[in-house]
């Protein structure tokens, strides 16, 4: 057919329209790939017959433009030639996102010497597809609007479709800069404190060591001058505590005033809080007089207060940390980042407690030392010897105090020193592809799980009350379920935290749920276990041995050996949880309620949030924008 008859038949036939149809299957192609990659995760069968479907879709509209461009007249060809342009750089896109799924990353995996570069390169395709996309779908929106309206009976205006293009691309090359700086500012996180400054107030639990007081609690202020800024939020802190005892007295103090007082309580500059009681040694809580400076120690004044009042009220606990397994110690272990528990000890040197080893020379072999609070076996992983079990059992038997952490990754379960106990580990690590945490944006988060599923026990008191606001971090983790116990006794067995719905033990580490070999239930991360100990009738001592459980064993097993290192234990629920835990079994369960800190957190998003946060800023922002756009056309085309 010649090109006047094509062009004859073509009359009255709007021309723009008619390819709006080609234009629709693209992004219809480009939606049901969407659905199958993002929406329908567990069927790999429908999601690969999802992603044919879609490239044939791509693949018929570029054809489809293809053909129509032969059947236009001269001046609209330029037109066809670049929304055929645009077409086929989606088609690019689509090729980038190739690259950079998970399948096509584990296969080229095993090609690469450093195990980083794949998850590298991974990061540069997963940005390339992002860009490519944008900046095909924007121009081929824009074109199509201005295009469909015009026919062959007038003039194709040409200049006005590049104009739309134009703009077209500039708002996409916009939307591309907010994404690139959204993912460099995630790979050079810094930070910049803007916010309105805000002191900490007392806790619940410093309420309670307030209530608790039986003898005279004096709190001297030293700060220069009656109107000094740190000195206002200070008195107001304690001043709300001092509502609470009629055994506390408040003294404010200058040093350079009154040196015979700050000699008496060895104050050297103001800016100080000091604690004093009778017969114990004063406690001196360091904060500043410049508001600027001071501002730190204001927002976590409640952490310490709590730390110089133990301090002031009891003689100082020990922890006995097992040494001599490969545990976690204040240096990390080779090739993991974070595998350390500095942040530990630390919170430990708060709770008034003294961090000290235990090893087969101070006694793991043969007789754990008395004056041990608690024993923290922390993410061993090479197996206890014989001894040592037996010097762990007698220990436990005689009414002593547990942290266990147990990992999946370790070479030892445990077995021996819970068994008894009626716990077992199960070393096949948990996954969950709904609750997550997103850390390095590949499927292996999926093995970084959270739970906001906590019991009653008092050892998660502080995360139970704060349901839905904190949860704690796993990395990693196995789980544990109660058996017989293999020594024949009968310990009370409490789970004291769950896993998540939808979370599968992957079996085959390949972090999808695989329906024929793995089964999605209810696991238990956290288990507390108590055992009474005995306690005798001095009046009749043929009467049977009466029980206190308060006297008697208690343990707390967690089977993650990672949730206390220093990778995530400064994230709140985790921090809140191992305080909750250390005082529950030194016997300070009065004192059960955590602290108040207005220190700024790091955000961690789960994967419903980023989710959320995605179709915001990709969807729901760009369509406001681009509609707000298209109704101001529109009424000023109307006007004219």
């Amino acid at each position: 057919m010649s090109f006047e008859k094509r062009q004859a038949a073509s009359k009255g036939r709007v021309l723009g329209k008619s390819g709006v149809r080609l234009t629709a299957v693209y992004f219809a192609s480009m939606l049901v790939l969407y659905v199958g990659e993002r929406l329908i995760v567990e069927s790999k069968g429908l999601r690969v017959g999802l992603g044919l479907l879609a490239a044939a879709g791509v693949l018929f509209a570029i054809i489809g433009r293809l053909g129509r461009a032969r059947t236009l007249a001269e001046g609209a060809r330029p037109i066809e030639r670049r929304l055929l342009m645009f077409y086929a750089l989606g088609a690019v896109g689509l090729l980038f996102y190739l690259a950079q799924a998970d399948f096509v990353m584990e296969w080229l995996r095993v090609s690469f010497d450093n195990p980083k570069t794949p998850d590298r390169w991974q990061g540069v395709f997963g940005v390339l597809w992002v860009v490519t996309v944008i900046c095909a779908a924007l121009p081929i929106i824009f074109i199509e609007i201005s295009y469909a309206d015009m026919d062959t009976k007038r003039t194709v205006d040409a200049a006005r479709v590049e104009r739309s293009m134009a703009s077209a691309l500039v708002l996409a090359m916009s939307l591309c800069l907010v994404f690139l700086l959204n993912f460099m500012g995630q790979k050079h996180n810094s930070k910049v404190d803007l916010s309105y400054f805000k002191t900490t107030r007392p806790s619940e639990s410093s309420m309670k060591m307030i209530e608790n007081l039986s003898s005279p609690l004096e709190v001297y202020m030293f700060f220069p001058g009656a109107s000094n800024e740190v000195l206002e939020h200070v008195e107001s802190y304690f001043s709300e505590l001092k509502s609470r005892s009629k055994y506390v007295k408040i003294v404010k103090a200058d040093h350079v005033v009154q040196p015979d007082l700050a000699k008496k309580l060895s104050v050297t500059k103001n800016g100080v809080v000091v604690l004093k009681r009778k017969g114990k040694a004063s406690q001196v809580i360091r904060i500043g007089t410049k508001l600027r400076r001071a501002k730190r120690k204001l927002r976590k004044l409640d952490s310490e207060f709590q730390a110089a009042f133990l301090k002031g009220a009891r003689t100082q606990k020990i922890a006995c940390l097992t040494v001599g397994h490969d545990e976690l110690t204040n240096r990390a272990r080779e090739g993991e980042r974070g595998a350390s528990i500095r942040d530990l000890k630390t919170v430990l040197r708060k709770l008034h407690y003294r961090a000290k080893d235990l090893g087969v020379q101070a006694g793991l072999a043969s007789e754990i030392p008395k004056d041990c609070t608690v024993v923290i076996v922390a993410d061993p992983r090479k197996a206890f010897f014989e001894a040592e079990i037996t010097a762990m059992r007698k220990y436990l038997d005689d009414g002593g105090r547990a942290l266990v952490l147990l990992d999946p990754d370790s070479e030892w379960n445990g077995a021996e020193l819970i068994g008894p106990y009626g716990l077992q580990m199960n070393k096949n690590r948990l996954a969950n592809d709904k609750y997550y945490v997103r850390l390095s944006r590949t499927m292996a988060d999926r093995h970084f799980i959270h739970s906001a599923r906590f019991s009653s026990h008092p050892s998660v008191r502080t995360l139970s009350r704060a349901r839905g606001k904190v949860v704690s971090l796993f990395y990693r983790a196995g789980s544990l379920s109660e058996m017989p116990s293999t020594a024949g006794l009968r310990p009370k067995v409490r789970f004291a935290i769950h896993a998540m719905p939808y979370t599968f033990e992957d079996k085959n580490s390949n972090y999808r749920f695989d329906p024929k070999t793995e089964k999605r239930k209810s696991f238990e991360l956290v288990a507390v276990v108590t055992l009474p100990g005995a306690k005798k009738d001095k009046k009749d001592k043929k009467k049977k041995p009466k029980f206190k459980s308060d006297d008697g064993m208690r343990m707390i097993v967690i089977a993650d050996g990672d949730i206390f290192s220093d990778k995530i234990f400064r994230h709140p629920g985790n921090a809140y949880l191992f305080v909750d835990m250390i005082r529950w079994l030194g016997g300070d369960e009065q004192y059960i309620g955590g602290s108040t800190s207005e220190e700024d957190q790091r955000i961690r998003h789960t994967r419903k949030e980023d989710q959320i946060w995605f179709y915001l800023t990709i969807f729901a922002v760009p369509l406001i924008v681009l509609g707000g756009g298209l109704l101001y056309t529109r009424r000023r085309r109307s006007k004219s």
